[in-house]
């Protein structure tokens, strides 16, 4: 080189006691002059592990102008591998840098989702190899095993190593999602800022005993986001006028969360906010995907933390234009400081994406649906209805049928619940009789146990009983499926907000008897609580299909009458559960008690006014639980007797029945109960009939229809089971009005 000919000349008297001169900085490669910013960013990458670390470093060697001989040597790399990546870099800047997937395969793979997938277990609850899930997910066992440890995953048990791949790596461990938001950016592209904070001093390591709501939060995290995830394939948004308030975020996780060290997640152009720290997310990250990641790794280190946090549940939370705005609600009081609320059993978390819920009640109500016929039944888009199914089937909830052809084209493949899928036990409190049932999710019952009330009983004794019975029930469920939860049917009055019975009707010494809350503690389990003539109602509606989707009164008619009641698509409770009495109803006028206070007509009582009838009359009837029954058969056979008591029993019942249908305006009443046995089954539906159709102002426009439930006489029992089955799947928008509110 000429510059080395004009260096000086080294005096020959020292030149054996001096060193050789430090050679200059080679110059960089053309092209090769890295700004500040791309210096830093390619140092971060060199730092890590994989192809991209290797690419950084063949454009720092050129940069500091290593040939290309020379790079491959030290990198153990060929040279062509060396001067492809110079030339990718030289022509496209860092983005060339990035994977590029071989021809075929998706062009940019979701680490994320392949994070979250691996987080997730199989339908039988254990976890998927490596080589399994990449065949799940198309991807090749290298590229997931790649992702895997970039994500930290296998380098501690469980999630204990869990690292975000950001900008610097974002450790989960003791993290708690506290916000997100997330909305399109500028051309199409994402933006994003999740804030997280370890959890606060003090907070007890919570129990992993699996409770009702640990359950909702799981089953929620692990299927119910996809409402939020349009997929990479869906088509750009337009154009965000403005970024959203950052700071205003950031100022509401203060408020509820004060004192928290703060850390945010940023995807796209979002601004750093003073006092977190920061981590800047790749572009390919998706957000859907890393939500799941993050909420996923919360549940393994903290279910019941996260459970209550998401009493307010994201997809709620789902704006216009794929946006999502959600803060964690402050942590609830410990038990220490305030009393515990009574013991609810499920809530909208269960399945937590109201859509997945009305796939399901498309199915069910159905029988067989197939994808198409779902998204014509529902107004679903076929893209969703593909992603909830798949969902749903590879929980298990769902199964397949051989397909039906449909004419020219692919067979429609029809859809169906799957019994095993899950179970519920229902109790029924009678003042003569506890019944404990176990119903799969068809509505099929594979357990009952009954025992008889020969004598008023304390409280504590049958609680006692009603537990034992319902664990019983419960033992006998096949191992296929798990026990979703236990509902209790009971006589009213009662709370049904603190599960707490008021002074029943027949009974003695029930002044106020916390029911819930102590099945709960006997059961280890929250229960659902609910009148038992509602709780007919929600089995009626869960189980009776198509047939009972329309609004209708169930009538219930057993050691009292009373009544439930669905309008507008779902369960009309009233303010505490005690909506459908009817004895005012059925009460022609004031007794002669001195007042004009209603009071229930004695006929409210149907089975006990029946055999005390009967029996006034002269007809030997049997003692024990199978008197009713032998009266009932007498009528079958036409005693003429027996008939008129019955029918006059049904004509005092059908004046509040009447009643009950010119305060709903409904045009279907169901007849349900112990009290409706076959043998009398018919006159009761003839009696109330032409009541119902000739009483009310109305009854000129309507013609009410008057069925015989489909529950028989333990209606109460499979309506308590229901219910469990109801709260976790039916769909309902007044969750999240409640949340909005």
């Amino acid at each position: 080189m000429r510059e080395a000919h004009t260096e000086t000349t080294p005096n020959p008297t020292t030149a054996t006691a001096t060193t050789p001169p430090t050679p200059r900085p080679a110059a960089p490669a053309p092209g090769f002059a890295l700004t500040s910013a791309d210096r830093t960013r390619l140092r971060g990458w060199a730092r890590g592990s994989g192809a991209r670390a290797l690419r950084a470093q063949i454009v720092l060697d050129a940069s500091a102008g290593t040939g290309v001989i020379d790079s491959a040597r030290r990198l153990g790399v060929s040279r062509p591998t060396v001067t492809a990546w110079r030339r990718r870099y030289a022509a496209e800047g860092l983005a060339g840098l990035e994977h590029r997937p071989r021809s075929g395969r998706p062009s940019r793979v979701d680490e994320a989702a392949l994070v979250a997938r691996s987080l997730t277990p199989a339908p039988d609850g254990a976890p998927l190899s490596v080589r399994a899930l990449a065949a799940r997910t198309g991807v090749s066992h290298t590229t997931l095993a790649a992702v895997r440890r970039r994500w930290g995953l296998g380098a501690g048990p469980g999630t204990a190593g869990l690292t975000v791949p950001a900008d610097p790596p974002c450790p989960l461990r003791d993290l708690d999602l506290l916000a997100v938001h997330a909305s399109p950016g500028p051309e199409g592209g994402q933006r994003a800022l999740f804030v997280l904070a370890p959890p606060p001093e003090g907070r007890p390591r919570p129990s992993r005993r699996a409770t009702a709501l640990v359950r909702d939060a799981t089953a929620y995290v692990y299927g119910a986001l996809d409402a939020l995830d349009p997929g990479p394939a869906a088509a750009p948004r337009r154009n965000a006028a403005a970024p959203p308030p950052y700071e205003e975020l950031l100022a509401a996780v203060r408020e509820r969360h004060p004192g928290r060290t703060l850390h945010t997640l940023t995807l796209g152009p979002v601004p750093t906010l003073e006092g977190a720290a920061p981590h800047t997310l790749p572009a390919a990250t998706r957000w859907p995907s890393l939500l799941r990641v993050l909420l996923l790794a919360e549940l393994a280190r903290d279910p019941v933390a996260l459970a209550a946090a998401l009493v307010e549940p994201l997809s709620a939370d789902l704006g216009t234009e794929g946006s999502l705005h959600w803060v964690r609600p402050p942590a609830p009081p410990t038990a220490q400081s305030t009393p515990r609320p009574a013991p609810r059993a499920f809530n909208q978390l269960a399945l937590g994406s109201y859509n997945e819920k009305l796939v399901i009640e498309s199915i069910r109500e159905a029988g067989t649906l197939s994808r198409v016929e779902i998204a014509a039944s529902t107004g679903l888009t076929p893209q969703a209805v593909s992603r909830i199914t798949r969902n749903l089937l590879t929980s298990g909830l769902i199964v397949q049928d051989e397909g039906r052809s449909a004419g020219a084209g692919k067979p429609r493949i029809p859809l169906r619940l799957r019994p095993d899928a899950g179970y519920a036990v229902g109790i029924h409190l009678d003042p003569w009789m506890i019944t404990a049932v176990a119903v799969d999710l068809c509505g099929q019952v594979v357990a009952r146990r009954r025992l008889p009330l020969e004598a008023p009983r304390d409280p504590d004794w049958c609680l006692a009983q009603m537990a034992a019975l319902a664990r019983e029930a419960a033992a006998e469920v096949p191992a296929a499926g798990p026990v979703l939860g236990y509902g209790a049917a009971l006589p009213g009055p009662l709370d049904r907000r603190a599960g707490v019975l008021l002074d029943p009707p027949l009974f003695t010494g029930w002044e106020r008897v916390d029911a819930g809350a102590k099945l709960s503690a006997r059961l280890g389990s929250s229960v659902v609580v609910e009148k038992d003539a509602t709780a007919a109602a929600i089995g009626e509606r869960w189980l009776g299909a198509a047939e009972r989707a329309e609004d209708f009164v169930y009538l219930y008619l057993g050691a009292g009458a009373g009544s439930g009641a669905f309008l507008g698509g779902d369960v009309h409770r009233g303010a505490t559960g005690n909506a459908g009495e009817l004895g005012e109803l059925c009460a022609p006028r004031p007794r002669p008690a001195g007042d004009d206070v209603p009071r229930s007509a004695e006929e409210c009582a149907p089975i006990s006014t029946t055999l005390a009838r009967v029996r006034a009359a002269g007809l030997p009837v049997p003692r024990g639980e199978d008197a009713y029954p032998w009266v009932c058969a007498r009528a079958a056979e036409g005693d003429p007797v027996v008939r008129e008591v019955v029918d006059g029993v049904a004509r005092v019942l059908a004046r509040g029945a009447a009643g009950l249908v010119g305060l709903f305006d409904t045009e279907l009443l169901v007849v349900g109960g112990p009290a409706v046995l076959p043998g009398v089954r018919t006159r009761y539906l003839d009696v109330i009939t032409a009541a119902v159709n000739t009483f009310p102002l109305a009854h000129h426009v309507r013609t009410v229809r008057v069925a015989p439930s489909h529950l028989g006489e333990e209606a109460a029992a499979v309506g308590a089971a229901s219910s469990v089955f109801h709260a976790t799947f039916t769909p309902s928008l007044k969750a999240g009005r409640r949340a909005k509110n």
